[in-house]
């Protein structure tokens, strides 16, 4: 058989894609560079802008808007960690009236450590522009520290190839996969291991374990998949299943499919970790019933 030739598509003036309005290129003679207006036709490569980075330790000098945020004191300390181990890595930027638009964090943790802080000014600058510096910001993700810390440069790397792997096969929730991996979750959250994951410490304590456990939670993810989401039933279920004599993880199945809305109204861990027992209990007949003797550390 002959092959058909498709047809060629013929770009007209009136099927041509247009360029969305943002994406066009600038428009005008000037430009604005940190509040200063500057010719296009007079602009050289690797110049100076007319502010640069400066510093002091004259901290009086500098003022905090009132219309600004609060400054978050449990931010500040993480800062102060950073900045005695690496430095200021990036100035504050103020206005021409020292008012501080961004960085009040940065600001206060060199004052604590009484060091000088380094600044740039931004001319003209108004509380509406400090709001679009901290609102247009993109955060960075679980999966962009993963992708990070995954690198090669990163010394650590073979640790995050094995959570990158992990995922791959055992597609749950980032923290509950964080969880896991940490090989101590019987006795904490996710948060401390998070944060060292993001710090890019995070060490897998034991994938065996941690592969059994997922598999056992995929299983459970095909009938109740909200439930494998939430941290407190990971926990109520895995403590239970280590916590409790005669506990069958078949029988545990079958009861959470027949009966996990009972989790409803589950609110603190020990309320979870109950309701996980009342879940494998409820109707049981013709297997031994369990009993949980433990309050929720």
């Amino acid at each position: 058989m002959k092959k058909r030739k498709g047809k060629k598509r013929i770009i007209t003036a009136f099927n041509k894609p247009k360029v969305p309005e943002i994406f066009s290129k600038w428009q005008g003679s000037t430009i604005p560079m940190l509040g200063y207006k500057y010719d296009v036709n007079k602009l050289k490569d690797d110049s100076t802008c007319n502010s640069q980075v400066r510093y002091t330790t004259e901290y009086s000098k500098f003022k905090l808007m009132e219309d600004n945020r609060d400054v978050d004191k449990r931010h500040v300390a993480e800062l102060v960690i950073n900045i005695r181990r690496r430095g200021q890595l990036q100035p504050i930027l103020i206005n021409e009236k020292w008012e501080v638009l961004d960085g009040q964090g940065r600001l206060k943790a060199c004052k604590l450590l009484e060091i000088p802080v380094m600044y740039l000014l931004s001319y003209k600058t108004t509380i509406k522009d400090v709001i679009l510096i901290n609102t247009t910001q993109k955060s960075w993700v679980n999966l962009d520290y993963l992708k990070c810390f995954s690198h090669s440069n990163h010394w650590n790397h073979l640790e995050y190839r094995k959570i990158n792997k992990f995922k791959k096969d055992y597609p749950l929730k980032f923290d509950v996969i964080i969880f896991l991996l940490s090989g101590k979750f019987l006795n904490s959250s996710s948060g401390n291991y998070m944060k060292e994951f993001q710090l890019g410490n995070f060490k897998v304590a034991d994938l065996e374990k941690a592969q059994k456990y997922g598999a056992r939670l995929l299983k459970i993810k095909a009938f109740a998949p909200r439930l494998i989401g939430i941290g407190k039933f990971v926990k109520a279920f895995f403590t239970v299943a280590n916590k409790c004599a005669d506990f069958s993880y078949t029988t545990a199945y079958k009861q959470l499919e027949k009966n996990f809305s009972m989790f409803e109204r589950a609110t603190n861990q020990d309320d979870w970790n109950k309701v996980m027992v009342r879940v494998y209990n409820h109707g049981l007949k013709s297997k031994p019933r369990i009993y949980l003797l433990i309050k929720a550390e």
